[in-house]
């Protein structure tokens, strides 16, 4: 009876008959994002050029002290110039912190009963330090540092 109640619910949302509650604006203004600067894994660059990315800033404070991090990207360009490629997607880390209890929730539409986690993540691209960097050497390293009691950390590869 609750798979059919359900089934109808999803059914009704699709002919119109009934609606979901709207989300947008509450989770507030998104914030400011802070320039990094990477040397990249792919592409050939000048030995005085590094490549400009983005991050948002509260999560390049929040990452930017764990070890390794600073030696595979930076905030300061120094004396370099940087540049920025349309079509290149630096690899990013990606550390989430983990709601180990969850909690009950109803679905909008079909208004069954799911268990909700509430687990936040932020992420900061990467490059190379040396020339000898690979992005699964360097991946392996943040994320065996991002990856502490309660986090986990995933890998989003280089695009070019």
């Amino acid at each position: 009876m609750r798979g059919a109640a359900a089934r109808q619910n999803l059914l009704n949302y699709y002919a119109g008959t009934s609606t979901r509650p709207s989300r947008i604006g509450t989770r507030g203004p998104r914030p400011a994002s802070q320039a990094l600067y990477l040397t990249p894994f792919s592409l050939p660059l000048a030995t005085d050029h590094v490549l400009r990315a983005t991050a948002l800033a509260p999560a390049w404070t929040a990452l930017k002290e764990i070890a390794p991090t600073q030696t595979h990207v930076t905030a300061e360009l120094g004396s370099k110039t940087a540049v920025r490629i349309k079509s290149y997607k630096a690899p990013r880390v990606t550390r989430i912190q983990l709601d180990p209890t969850g909690s009950v929730a109803t679905a909008d539409i079909t208004r069954l009963e799911y268990m909700k986690y509430e687990n936040t993540s932020m992420s900061i691209p990467f490059g190379k330090a040396i020339s000898a960097d690979t992005v699964a050497s360097v991946a392996a390293a943040l994320i065996s540092a991002y990856s502490t009691t309660g986090f986990a950390a995933r890998l989003i590869p280089e695009r070019t």
